[in-house]
């Protein structure tokens, strides 16, 4: 039990490190799972669990998910919150069951019916981050050429894409991610106290006036000078260099440099595309049509 005790402080850094920035084994995650299982047991059988005994972050893929990782995995975040970040699955894929007690859960890329249907026997709070479907697709469509060469089905999709146009490519990519995006819309007009929105645009164009509010509904209030250090660690520049850090020299790294958004690449057959997947949702949104 002292391991287990002792796990938030000693080996969380290395497991989140190897597990939730770069591809990893199967058997990794599932070891870490297995040992936030064990703690989250121990903690409330002493009745030791946080205030906030798990959180929840959902969302879209390509829609800041790992912004939202890198901002509740931050050690000064973590030190208010006292939560294991666990390793991410593919959640939509697998029949979820509880999540351990003081975890917080990066990557929920699912429906809100899915989401609500997991079990919550604790204290929790949701996150979930929007963003607009027409940048996911131009967000998706250059992942296929990133960073992760090794991702599970990555190399058939990018051979794939490789024999496209760029025209061709978005419509495949809108398409690839239609399911994510019906799940998408089940979350707009959420009524429930547990769960808080956001559109990524929003905490974008404003972190100093958005990140205190997304960490006060997780029940992290953090000083001025704690804020600016985590402000400042997760900017889009910050964990890009973080990324790079982590890679090979010369590799690519996860956050693009190059930044054209749909604007730039959308044709009026994508602009339709978007429209026949999700009917109405980019005006449910607010974004401009």
């Amino acid at each position: 039990m002292a391991a287990v005790r002792r796990l938030p402080n000693r080996v969380r850094d290395a497991v989140t490190t190897t597990v939730n920035w770069a591809p990893a084994r199967t058997a990794v995650k599932h070891g870490a799972h297995a040992a936030a299982h064990a703690r989250g047991r121990y903690l409330e059988a002493r009745g030791s669990l946080p205030e906030v005994a798990n959180i929840y972050a959902a969302s879209c893929p390509k829609a800041g998910s790992q912004w939202t990782k890198a901002l509740f995995d931050h050690p000064t975040v973590r030190a208010h919150t006292g939560l294991f970040t666990l390793p991410q699955f593919d959640y939509y894929q697998r029949r979820l069951s509880t999540f351990p007690a003081g975890t917080f859960v990066p990557g929920l890329y699912l429906s809100f019916p899915a989401y609500a249907n997991i079990p919550k026997p604790h204290s929790y709070r949701t996150l979930y981050v929007f963003r607009d479907p027409r940048d996911i697709v131009v967000s998706g469509y250059f992942a296929s050429f990133g960073a992760h060469p090794d991702m599970l089905g990555l190399a058939e999709r990018r051979a794939a894409m490789e024999s496209m146009s760029v025209a061709e490519g978005l419509l495949h990519s809108l398409q690839e991610s239609a399911h994510h995006f019906r799940d998408m819309a089940t979350w707009v007009d959420v009524t429930d106290e547990h769960v808080a929105t956001w559109r990524l645009e929003d905490i974008s164009a404003d972190p100093e006036g958005t990140v205190p509010k997304i960490l006060a509904h997780c029940g992290v209030n953090l000083s001025d000078t704690e804020l600016e250090q985590v402000l400042r660690d997760t900017s889009r520049e910050s964990l890009q260099r973080q990324d790079l850090a982590r890679r090979a020299p010369g590799a690519d790294s996860h956050y693009r440099v190059t930044r054209q958004s749909f604007r730039e690449l959308f044709g009026p057959e994508h602009y339709q595309a978007v429209e026949e997947v999700v009917p109405g949702l980019v005006a449910r949104l607010g974004y401009p049509e």
